[in-house]
C-alpha cells in the first residue's frame, strides 16, 4: 500500500518499507492461526493390519488398478480426501506443502529473492530484493520466467513456481528469462531469504504508521523493535496499527503484538473438544507507548491473528478500530507431524475475544467505518489520534 506523510529530512524513517518476496505469493489465505506441532500417528495406513474400508480399498486398488500406483500416492490421496471433507481450513500437507508452511512460520527460506505474479498465464517478476541472488544475477522487474531447470512453465500455478524456486541454501537453479523479446539463461545459487513482517514509518511527527504484513514467529520481536526505534527518534504520541489485508498467522505472535500495547489482561481465549485446547492467552505487564492512543486499521481481508489483535485492543478500550468488518476466521489450526515429512493442518479449536465474542463467521466490526482510498483512511485515522490525545492527556 502506498504511504505518504514523510518525516522531516533530518529524521528519515528508520524502517524502510518492506516487501514480501517469494513466500508471500505462496501463502494460503487464512494461514494456521495457532500452530501446535506434535507427532501423532495412531494407525499407520501403510500397514496391512489396518483393515476397514480405507485399508481394504488401498489393498484392492494397489493390486488390481489397470496401471501401477504407489502405496504412498494412495495414502496421500486418501488422507487428502478425509481432510477435504472437514472445514476449509483443515488440509493435508504433502512434503512440499509441509516445507512451505514451515518456511512461512520461520520467516525465512532458501530461495532467489523475487516477488512474482501470474498474468495471462505468464509468470513475471514484479520486485527483486536487495542483496539477493536475483539482484546479483541482474534479474529485473518485468522479466518473465519461462522455464526452470529446462522445464517450460506453461500452465504451472504460481505456488508451484514458487515451490520450484525455493530449495536448500547453496543449491543451484537454472532459469530461462524473457526480456524485451530475447531469451536469457541465468544460473543462481540459492541463499537465505528473510521475510520481514513489519513496515514502519512516521506518518506525522509523533505519529508512526506500523503495518503488520502477517504473523510469524518473529513478528512480536520485530514489532517491539520497530516501536522502540521510533521512540528513540522522538516521542511516540499515538500509533496507527495497520492490519489491512493481513490474512493471519501464528496465535503466539498475535498475543505478543496485542500484549505489547496492553498493560496485562486477557488477549484471547480458545475452546476445543480436547481439554488442552481450553486456554487463556494473557498479555504481560507494560505498554510500549505508555497509554498513547492507538488506531487499528482492518478490512474485509483482515483475518485470524489480525482479528485477535484488533478484537483484544477493542475489547480493552485500548484502541479505536477503523475500516470495514473483518473476514471472520475464528478457528485455530494445529500442525500434526506425520511420517515421511508429511503433516495435517487440523482445526482444533475456536477462539474468542476477551469479552467472549465469537469471531468465526462474524468478524470484527469497526468502531469507525472507513473505506475507499488508502491514504484517505490513513488521514482519518491520524485525525482521530490527534483528537483523542488531549482527552487522554486530560484524564
Amino acid at each position: 500500500m502506498s504511504k505518504d506523510g514523510k518525516k522531516s529530512a533530518k529524521a528519515p524513517p528508520i524502517v524502510r518499507p518492506l516487501i514480501l518476496f517469494g513466500v508471500a505469493v505462496s501463502m494460503v489465505t487464512g494461514m494456521a492461526l495457532g500452530i501446535v506441532v506434535y507427532s501423532f500417528w495412531p494407525n499407520d495406513l501403510r500397514q496391512p493390519r489396518l483393515g476397514g474400508v480405507v485399508g481394504e480399498s488401498i489393498r484392492v486398488i494397489k493390486a488390481n488398478y489397470v496401471e501401477a500406483v504407489s502405496e504412498d500416492q494412495l495414502v496421500d490421496d486418501a488422507v487428502r480426501g478425509m481432510l477435504g471433507g472437514l472445514d476449509r481450513h483443515s488440509r493435508y500437507l504433502d512434503p512440499a506443502d509441509f516445507e512451505s508452511l514451515q518456511a512461512d512460520m520461520d520467516g525465512a527460506f532458501g530461495g532467489i529473492g523475487v516477488k512474482l505474479v501470474l498474468r495471462e498465464g505468464r509468470c513475471r517478476i514484479v520486485a527483486v530484493i536487495e542483496d539477493s541472488p536475483a539482484a546479483a544475477a541482474g534479474l529485473l522487474p518485468g522479466d518473465q520466467i519461462t522455464a526452470i531447470e529446462g522445464d517450460a512453465l506453461d500452465g504451472e500455478s504460481l505456488p508451484t513456481v514458487v515451490r520450484r524456486l525455493r530449495g536448500p541454501v547453496g543449491s543451484e537453479v537454472g532459469l530461462l528469462l524473457r526480456r524485451d523479446g530475447a531469451d536469457l539463461p541465468v544460473h543462481l545459487v540459492r541463499a537465505e531469504i528473510k521475510t520481514p513482517t513489519i513496515d514502519a514509518r512516521w506518518l506525522a511527527p509523533g505519529y508512526p504508521h506500523v503495518r503488520i504484513l502477517r504473523f510469524n514467529k518473529n513478528t512480536g520481536d520485530e514489532f517491539r523493535e520497530a516501536v522502540r526505534r521510533l521512540a528513540e527518534e522522538e516521542p511516540v504520541v499515538g500509533l496507527i496499527l495497520d492490519l489491512q489485508g493481513n490474512s493471519g498467522g501464528m496465535l503466539a505472535a498475535a498475543v505478543e503484538v496485542a500484549g505489547a500495547l496492553l498493560d496485562g489482561g486477557l488477549v484471547a481465549r480458545t475452546e476445543g473438544r480436547s481439554p488442552r485446547r481450553q486456554e487463556e492467552h494473557m498479555a504481560p505487564a507494560g505498554d510500549l507507548i505508555n497509554g498513547g492512543p492507538v488506531a487499528v486499521l482492518i478490512d474485509r481481508n483482515s483475518a485470524s491473528a489480525a482479528e485477535i489483535v484488533a478484537g483484544a485492543l477493542k475489547d480493552h478500550g485500548r484502541a479505536a478500530v477503523l475500516g470495514e468488518r473483518s473476514y471472520g476466521k475464528g478457528t485455530v489450526q494445529s500442525v500434526v507431524i506425520l511420517p515421511k515429512a508429511r503433516g495435517l493442518k487440523l482445526t482444533t479449536a475456536y477462539y474468542f475475544t476477551p469479552s467472549g465474542t465469537a469471531i468465526h463467521e462474524n468478524g470484527i466490526d469497526p468502531d469507525i467505518p472507513a473505506v475507499g482510498d488508502p491514504e484517505a483512511v490513513l488521514a482519518q485515522a491520524l485525525a482521530w489520534l490527534k483528537d483523542s490525545q488531549p482527552l487522554l492527556a486530560g484524564g
